[in-house]
């Protein structure tokens, strides 16, 4: 599967990114390059190879989750100039329209 610049140009601007001509043709050969590397996975003879999921919580390999306190929390609110009460106040960077 290859991807045109048109095709390419449509996803980026999506993405609201304005590509040059230059961009869009290094973005054109970097993404096809990248789908033909996935498409050499068909290659592969995988008919004896087991699926791998965590489906059944039973019998799923990771650690349990715990909750564990943190001992050190208010040392860093006290350090922190961006605090408002217990929560770190966080600037915006997505303007609301």
């Amino acid at each position: 599967m290859k991807l045109d610049e048109h095709e390419v140009n449509e996803i980026a601007l999506e993405s609201r990114l304005v590509l040059t001509e230059q961009e869009l043709a290094g973005a054109v050969r970097y993404i096809n390059n990248f789908l033909d590397m996935l498409d050499r996975f068909k290659e592969l003879d995988l008919k004896d190879v087991e699926p791998f999921s965590f489906a059944e919580a039973l019998e799923c390999p990771l650690r349990p989750d715990t909750v564990i306190s943190f001992p050190a929390t208010q040392a860093i609110l006290d350090e922190s100039e961006h605090v408002d009460g217990p929560y770190f106040k966080v600037p915006r960077i997505v303007e609301a329209e």
